[in-house]
């Protein structure tokens, strides 16, 4: 299955750690939707936060300022585009995305990833040749 650009351009920049956090979470259905942060359940975008006292302060910034705001900060923190975390807070908040679609669309990013983990590991196995120069 094709991963979607929003997907890519979202969560294309969560560390290997917090992919797996998420599709985990996403799995048990222990996801927040409509904030931030939850009784204790997070967003699909703060999951992605490097620390929880990033997830703290974008929530008290989602009580007190416009989404947009809110998007703008996450972005910033995961090195994504304000747009494209605005686009998929508004469809994940609205319902446009299931919660199994978007756990399909993140297993496939991650199994490009360990692909591509796989295949630099065989690359840095190979014996090397010595050239003649």
């Amino acid at each position: 299955m094709p991963i979607s650009a929003i997907i890519r351009d979202v969560f294309g920049h969560f560390q290997n750690l917090n992919l797996l956090a998420l599709l985990h979470d996403l799995q048990q259905d222990r996801i927040a939707r409509q904030a931030w942060t939850h009784g204790g359940l997070l967003c699909p975008i703060a999951h992605g936060l490097p620390a929880g006292q990033q997830v703290q302060r974008l929530s008290v910034l989602g009580q007190i300022a416009e989404l947009g705001q809110g998007c703008d900060l996450a972005a910033r923190l995961l090195g994504a585009d304000p747009a494209a975390v605005l686009r998929f807070v508004r469809s994940w908040d609205a319902e446009a995305f299931r919660r199994s679609w978007l756990w399909r669309q993140l297993d496939e990013l991650w199994q490009e990833r360990l692909a591509d983990a796989e295949a630099v590991q065989e690359m840095l196995q190979q014996p090397r040749v010595a050239s003649k120069t």
